[in-house]
């Protein structure tokens, strides 16, 4: 038998979604959930916003800052994410929300700020390298 399944899903960043659909049954045989993948595309108007956050020691070795807080804030809206194991961030915003203020901070480093704009056609790279604020 062939099932047409429709979804709709509310998500606010573009990427791939999997899951799985589950098949209720009045049989003996259990049926096993069919996995499902969706490609979620950004609007036209989006851009991508990343970069690495690293911390530079007082000996000058630098090293990628896990769970640095980076916070982006517009005329519309303010955001705040955790960077990664490896010092990385990423998030999709609208161009409509230029220009951006970028604020990076982790406890016992000076923190940073910086403005900047969303381009559309190419992403946006903002790499910050923070100091400790004691040597």
């Amino acid at each position: 038998v062939t099932v047409t399944v429709v979804m709709t899903a509310n998500v606010d960043q573009p990427g791939t979604y999997a899951g799985a659909v589950t098949i209720g049954e009045n049989t003996p045989y259990t049926v096993p959930p069919v996995p499902v993948t969706f490609e979620v595309q950004p609007p036209t108007t989006w851009g991508k916003l990343m970069g690495t956050v690293t911390g530079t020691s007082c000996a000058g070795v630098a090293a990628p800052l896990a769970g640095a807080v980076v916070q982006v804030d517009s005329w519309a809206s303010s955001l705040t994410f955790s960077t990664d194991a490896e010092g990385r961030y990423a998030y999709w915003l609208d161009r409509r929300n230029n220009p951006l203020t970028l604020i990076v901070a982790k406890d016992g480093w000076k923190p940073q700020t910086r403005v900047t704009r969303i381009n559309a056609s190419t992403p946006t790279v903002e790499d910050f390298t923070l100091s400790p604020i004691k040597c």
